[in-house]
């Protein structure tokens, strides 16, 4: 399935963002991710748990049922499953199968998050998850702006290519982020490991609306670092590096925005996109929260509507050996490669 022609169309053995934490609770919560339908609850404890979301009688889907202690009753035919998936009773029957045991998925809830293990659960790995310390999370002097989940039609894959690959900002969100200079700025460094690009933007004027909103009365002009790095694939951050002007004098930092972009497969074709913003600037703003969550919503709306517009033509026209790429799509074409390097070793057992 393009771009990749691995036999499997997800990497599985890595950690997605299933849910923010405070999505989950005490009725049961269900998505479907990389083909799966997952029902999502806390135990008693807030403990989270993930299980296969169809009732193992008749596929009755568990989000309709009713938590009793830490086991969820599905409530077409009272049949009971406990956190670890074994089925505890089955009306009008003395006993259940001691066999039996539904599907449960490896879950931990890290930085405000639900993080899920879609593949081999003896091989979920917790020293494999994002590097959420780079974004900031978690860390003093940083806040964190949650901004929710988007359903997009739309493979996982093509909303990473348009988040390792910025220059789009110069056009798709024109009137959002209104930082033309984005277009023509080539990436000045790029990072292996883990993947990154850098890119330059000079002396921006203060008008931006992100110096605007986010350095009130910073007066003079502003050069700003942009950029992607690929934390895994299902997480990527695009940032946002603010500094004095290098033509007034010696750059000084004065700043960082990371936003988070977890692209979580739903189907082949579907999407679930969350996304959240941590910056150490201006933090205790509610009113500087409010706009940078309306500032997203914009440019993600305009991100929607060209991913939505580009994935019903994928299967019948796309084909990454006629593909015209440019300087710009370093990112990308590094990150694919990755990808394609883990689908490959998924596929031969490695």
């Amino acid at each position: 399935m393009y771009p990749y022609k691995a036999g499997q169309k997800y990497v599985r053995n890595a950690w997605y963002m299933a849910a923010w934490a405070e999505e989950v609770g005490r009725e049961p919560l269900q998505r479907t991710f990389l083909d799966d339908p997952v029902v999502l609850y806390r135990k008693q404890d807030g403990t989270p748990v993930a299980m296969w979301g169809l009732c193992p009688h008749r596929h009755y889907p568990l989000k309709n049922g009713a938590l009793v202690g830490d086991s969820i009753q599905c409530s077409y035919h009272g049949y009971t499953l406990n956190c670890e998936g074994r089925c505890t009773k089955i009306p009008a029957q003395g006993n259940a199968p001691k066999a039996f045991k539904q599907r449960t998925y490896a879950v931990v809830e890290r930085g405000g998050l639900i993080w899920i293990w879609m593949g081999d659960a003896d091989k979920a790995d917790l020293s494999l998850l994002p590097a959420l310390d780079r974004a900031g999370i978690d860390l003093p002097g940083w806040r964190l702006v949650p901004n929710g989940i988007t359903p997009i039609k739309a493979r996982g894959q093509l909303i990473i290519d348009n988040v390792m690959d910025l220059s789009h900002i110069g056009y798709l969100h024109g009137k959002t982020i209104s930082a033309p200079d984005a277009a023509e700025a080539p990436p000045n460094q790029v990072r292996e490991e883990p993947i990154a690009v850098y890119r330059w933007l000079l002396d921006q004027a203060p008008a931006m609306p992100y110096i605007r909103e986010g350095f009130p009365g910073f007066e003079g002009a502003m050069d700003i670092e942009l950029g992607s790095e690929f934390l895994g694939p299902g997480l990527v951050i695009t940032f946002f590096h603010f500094y004095t002007s290098a033509s007034k004098g010696e750059r000084t930092l004065l700043g960082i925005s990371n936003h988070l972009h977890g692209v979580t497969p739903e189907t082949a074709t579907t999407s679930h996109d969350f996304s959240g913003i941590c910056r150490n600037f201006h933090t205790e703003s509610v009113q500087f929260d409010a706009w940078l969550k309306k500032a997203v919503e914009d440019t993600r709306e305009e991100d929607v509507f060209a991913l939505e517009q580009i994935e019903p033509l994928l299967e019948q026209y796309a084909n990454v050996k006629t593909e015209l790429s440019g300087v710009c799509d370093v990112g990308a074409t590094w990150v694919r490669r990755k990808i394609g390097a883990m689908l490959d070793a998924e596929g031969s057992g490695s």
